[in-house]
């Protein structure tokens, strides 16, 4: 959960730093000139390419927990006729390491991760005209007055997959600089906005990347500015959102709606679940939380079949994986109980409350540790080792009692999906229930995009209300 912001930042950065000149360095800070860490790239070109190397830093803490350096090296290397033919990333959290790999070939990339715990494998397909520079070239030749929108397909490593880019100008200021608006999708998902600044030749100036309520800055720096000390900044208490009301224990146990504005008119539908609707009205949003308030997601056989398949994040056909899920997968109760009995055998893995780092199921069984996310992570893989679809969902849940010192509010959390039974269900090892105050942002399958995207898409909901439904009797 803590390290949310830092995740929603890789790419965030990485986007911009795709715009490379050697030796730049950068600032990242929020709107209140608080300090995340500095990132800095690098270009090297010789008569067999160009090499581009990134290196972000982020120095954060939590309450009770000691300091955290996230610590991320990206390498793009391209041939002399400008393709790219690999990308690497290596992260580094306190010292737990993971890498991935990809060689960009015939139309595919085969991407390997690993850490301590164990390496995966997989080959993604890549469409015509693919991009693996964040829309750097296009950028530098775009003339916004003649075609104000632009549109196209970006490779991400860290998000293990390929999304869809829309940019839209916006003002042209008195120094040529040009406003931006730019969305990144997965599918039909909208998984981050950011607000960039093109200078006239067309490079990202700076970008401001909206997270739980506020914005922040990457800024093109000098090396002595961005390498001075600072003191860790302090995710949780930054990202939580203040209740309009106090919710009541037995609120929270019925049907509650919300009804949200959008912030800057950047609209966007959240998922529905089996807890879950949404709808509009006029300008607003509204969203229903209650035990049978959703239609829950698709059930035909390609959607649980999906829901049912190993990922980079849920490791649910390895042997330590499938050794916890058999004894529960090889019983006679119903899907339901399994996912029940599965919270218990799960709750060991997670003894250390641990705020730092997004960690794959695998990798939370090695460290046996973690927060919701973890907590969310590893149940759904032990789910789909047990035979149950399930799939990971992000977004926001009430605190009324003080936690880091704020109370009354509403902070990122995420949660497991199942199809038990014939329906879908929500589950939720990390509180030990699940009630109608859990507003689902995003579903994936664990991966650090929709994780992270959770807190991109929260930025952009106003609480306006919210109220208890009650039956009439």
């Amino acid at each position: 959960m803590a390290l949310r912001v830092a995740l929603c930042l890789f790419a965030f950065a990485a986007c911009l730093i795709n715009d490379a000149r050697a030796d730049r360095w950068f600032d990242i800070v929020t709107g209140e000139g608080a300090r995340l860490g500095y990132a800095s790239t690098e270009e090297e070109t010789s008569e067999s390419g160009r090499t581009v190397t990134e290196r972000q830093q982020y120095y954060l803490r939590e309450q009770s927990s000691r300091s955290t350096r996230i610590i991320s090296v990206s390498v793009r290397r391209e041939d002399e006729a400008g393709r790219t033919t690999e990308v690497s990333e290596t992260t580094s959290t306190n010292g737990f390491t993971s890498e991935t790999h990809a060689l960009i070939a015939d139309g595919r990339a085969q991407v390997t991760r690993e850490t301590r715990s164990g390496r995966w494998s997989d080959t993604i397909l890549l469409a015509p005209g693919v991009r693996f520079d964040g829309g750097e070239g296009l950028f530098r030749a775009w003339d916004p007055d003649a075609s104000p929108r632009l549109e196209f397909l970006a490779f991400d490593i860290g998000a293990l997959g390929v999304e869809r880019v829309v940019v839209e100008a916006g003002e042209r200021g008195a120094d040529g600089r040009i406003s931006a608006v730019r969305r990144r999708y997965d599918g039909d998902q909208l998984r981050g906005v950011a607000r960039i600044i093109l200078n006239r030749d067309g490079r990202i100036a700076e970008m401001g990347q909206p997270v739980y309520g506020q914005t922040i800055w990457i800024r093109e720096s000098a090396r002595e500015v961005v390498m001075q000390p600072h003191t860790p900044y302090s995710v949780v208490p930054n990202s939580m959102v203040r209740s309009p009301v106090r919710i009541t224990t037995e609120a929270r146990q019925g049907r509650i709606r919300y009804r949200f504005l959008y912030r800057d008119g950047l609209e966007f539908a959240p998922p529905v679940t089996g807890e879950q609707r949404q709808t509009r009205d006029g300008e607003a949003l509204i969203v229903d939380v209650c035990e049978t308030c959703g239609p829950g997601l698709s059930s035909d056989a390609e959607a649980l079949a999906d829901a049912l398949r190993p990922t980079a994040w849920l490791q649910s056909d390895h042997p330590r994986l499938i050794a916890i899920a058999a004894p529960v997968a090889g019983s006679n109760a119903s899907d339901q109980r399994k996912m029940e009995m599965l919270i218990s055998r799960a709750q060991p893995y997670l003894g250390e409350l641990d705020f730092n780092g997004h960690y794959s199921a695998l990798d939370t069984i090695t460290r046996r540790a973690g927060d919701c996310t973890e907590a969310a992570v590893l149940l759904a893989a032990l789910g789909r080792a047990a035979g149950i679809p399930t799939r990971v969902v992000s977004g926001l849940t009430y605190s009324r009692e003080s936690y880091h010192g704020v109370s009354n509010a509403f902070m990122p959390h995420s949660w497991t999906l199942a199809y038990v039974d014939g329906r879908w269900r929500s589950f939720d090892l990390a509180l030990g229930a699940f009630d109608s105050t859990h507003i689902a942002l995003t579903i994936g399958d664990g991966d650090a995009r929709s994780v992270a995207a959770a807190g991109q898409l929260a930025s952009l909901l106003v609480f306006d209300s919210l109220s208890e439904v009650r039956t009439r009797r």
